[in-house]
């Protein structure tokens, strides 16, 4: 690869994409999101709750209260959804309340699967 030439992307994706797509999972409930969504697809905003708050206080070793699910939910309505639909990394369907990876470009859906294998081992 020439050091001069930036590395291709693919014919579809810009570096505008992929820099947005690295800003939006820098946040580890937002990669969290991704990580389930890249097994089931789609899912409900309360079944992702539930999931991502229960991984990120096992990963603390933390008991999980009823409010700390209803903080995460919140936090998920109103911060991480909207960054992961602003950056097209998730689709938000508001009236099902469902969220999907459908519209996540395939070189960022390679990046969400990569840094699941490197954080989750899986």
């Amino acid at each position: 690869m020439d050091p001069l030439q930036p590395p291709s992307t693919g014919p579809e994706t810009s570096p505008d994409v992929l820099d947005n797509a690295f800003l939006a999972l820098r946040d580890r409930t937002r990669r969290y999101v991704c990580y389930f969504l890249l097994e089931h697809e789609t899912a409900s905003l309360s079944e992702i709750a539930d999931v991502v708050t229960g991984w990120i206080y096992a990963t603390e070793g933390g008991i999980v209260e009823p409010q700390c699910r209803t903080n995460q939910y919140s936090n998920l309505v109103h911060t991480h959804v909207p960054r992961l639909v602003e950056t097209g990394v998730v689709r938000h369907d508001a009236e099902a309340e469902t969220l999907s990876l459908d519209p996540c470009p395939e070189p960022v859906r390679d990046v969400v699967a990569r840094a699941c294998e490197a954080e989750t081992g899986m």
